[in-house]
Order: C-alpha cells, then structure tokens, then sequence
C-alpha cells in the first residue's frame, strides 16, 4: 500500500513539474485589445499568456467630458511588445485625463503615460507607439494586414498565439448592431443594401485622425 501511495505522490509531483504557470493581464475598461500576436481578437479584460514576448495592439477609448456634455475620444491603435515571465499577474495603466481636449492633446503630443503594475504595485514603463494603417480606405478595417506590414518594415520577427492563449470577454454593454456589422462584414457588403449604413455607422465609430484618412480618400478619388 505505501508503495502505491508512493508512486502516486511521484506522478503528482512530476504533472506539477512539467506545468507551465500562465502569466495574466489585466486591462483596464478604457483599453480596447484589437490584436494580440498578430491576431484579431475581440473586447477582452483579461488575459492569459504563456511566458515569453507578446505583442498587443490596443486603443484608448473613453467617454470624456466635452463642454456641456460627454464625448468618446477613441485614440489611434497602438502596438507594443512585453516580455512576461511566468505566473507574473500584470496591471495595465495610463495617464487620466480630466476632460476630452485633455486626452486629445496628451495623445496628438505623445505624451501618455502608459505602465505596468505587478502584484507588488512596481511600476514598468511602456513606450507603444501608433500603428500605421493600411493605404487607402478604412486604415484599420484589416488590423492583421497592419500588423503585417509593421512587423516586416521594422524587421520584427512574426509571434504566434500560444496553445496556452486564453481570453476572458470583458464585462459591458452588448455592442449595437451597427457596430458589429462593421467589425465584422460580409464580403459582398459593398453590392449590399445596408453598404450606406454600415459606412455611416463605421464614420460614428471613428477617430478624427481615421475620418481625415477617408476624407482625403474620397477627395483623391474624384
């Protein structure tokens, strides 16, 4: 009987042995993942990653104060890769902004202040920077094709999700229809009736530097 309790505490000990602890992160309600490892990924606040470099692009996006009334400012989307050792258990944070000409300039003058807290509240510095979009109309309508194209003109070598990637959906609001149509649509969506309505809904949802890319689109079209 000791022989097989003894055999069964070795089994034990080595499955412990051979498991890989996942780091997590966790995202605040103002941060939006659109990608993660090159990926496409949808609303999330918390991640589970395996131990090694992970690259993240993510906007900022928030209802601010504007003058008399509130305004979602929605930041350019940026990308950064983070080393994280194992069973590490992350914090993203970034500056506050009081009201949305605050957040407007801080973000045009690249002055956020992005960091990340651990378990015993020390802080790391993070330096994203903006993702340039693809040529053309909607930027960022192909967030993986960005992503592709940033990664080969900085010569940064492809990542790829790990079987250990986990993502738990965030906790809000269901999105309206107008706005998944958008993230999502069909491939015959411009031979569509609702073509009108899905651009219409797209322009709502994007930044002002996004709205200036399609102006100049349309203007260099006529």
């Amino acid at each position: 009987m000791k022989h097989i309790q003894s055999i069964f505490v070795g089994v034990l000990v080595a499955s412990f042995a051979g498991t890989t602890f996942a780091a997590e992160l966790t995202l605040p309600g103002s941060v939006e993942l659109l990608a993660l490892d090159g990926q496409k990924v949808d609303h999330t606040n918390t991640l589970k990653l395996s131990e090694g470099q992970h690259q993240l692009v993510f906007r900022y996006e928030e209802s601010l104060r504007f003058g008399t009334r509130k305004k979602k400012y929605q930041s350019t989307p940026l990308i950064v890769s983070i080393p994280f050792a194992e069973s590490a258990q992350m914090t993203l944070s970034h500056s506050r902004f009081r009201d949305y000409s605050a957040a407007e300039s801080a973000f045009e003058n690249g002055t956020v202040s992005w960091q990340l807290a651990d378990q015993q509240a020390r802080l790391t510095d993070l330096e994203p920077v903006e993702l340039p979009g693809n040529p053309g109309f909607l930027p960022y309508q192909n967030i993986e094709a960005a992503i592709q194209r940033y990664n080969r003109q900085h010569e940064m070598p492809s990542v790829k999700a790990s079987p250990a990637f986990d993502i738990r959906p965030q906790e809000q609001e269901p999105l309206n229809n107008s706005r998944q149509a958008v993230a999502h649509p069909p491939s015959d969506a411009r031979n569509s009736k609702n073509f009108v309505p899905r651009i219409q809904a797209w322009y709502l949802q994007a930044t002002d530097a996004e709205r200036k890319a399609l102006l100049k689109w349309m203007i260099e079209q006529q």
